[in-house]
């Protein structure tokens, strides 16, 4: 007569425990790698998105403020990357937009401009336009409207890339 015996197994073996810890380590690797790259596309998305907006905020401002004053008494060249603006409001206020090179501001103010409007702009320009909308011109009692230019730099991978927009107000009060 045959002893039967019939074993009962508990538990795992130690090649089974290696094996699956080893797969476990591997997925976790993995799963870390895509959350990592996910992590650091969205921060250069919202680095970016803020960049872009400071500029668009600076324009928007601009434009807001300027459909609601009597007159520019004082704007920058055309060709000065770094520009200033004066209006003149309804209430005989001087407001003024001054962009610093060195620092990448944007200050506004009334009489001088000392709050921060905005940070990281590159270039702030300003061009003043006559009545007809197409000529330029610097003297204040014939400036209709303001076109401003804001330059922004966003980091790409292969380097800076320069985003600019522009925006045209016209000085509803003439």
């Amino acid at each position: 007569m045959k002893n039967c015996r019939t074993t009962i197994r508990r538990g795992f073996t130690l090649l089974e425990l290696i094996i699956t810890t080893a797969m476990l380590a591997a997925l976790t690797t993995s799963c870390m790698v895509v959350v990592r790259t996910s992590y650091t596309a969205w921060n250069r998305h919202e680095d970016d998105h803020s960049q872009r907006q400071a500029g668009l905020d600076v324009l928007n401002h601009i434009v807001r403020t300027a459909r609601q004053v009597k007159a520019v008494t004082a704007i920058s060249l055309a060709s000065d990357n770094s520009g200033t603006l004066t209006m003149l409001d309804i209430n005989g206020n001087l407001l003024v937009w001054d962009h610093d090179s060195g620092s990448k501001e944007v200050r506004y103010g009334v009489t001088t401009a000392t709050n921060l409007l905005a940070s990281g702009v590159e270039e702030l320009t300003f061009v003043g336009r006559k009545a007809d909308g197409v000529t330029a011109t610097t003297d204040p009692g014939l400036i209709h409207s303001v076109e401003c230019t804001s330059k922004v730099n966003v980091t790409r991978p292969t380097g800076a890339e320069t985003i600019t927009s522009t925006c045209r107000a016209w000085l509803r009060v003439w």
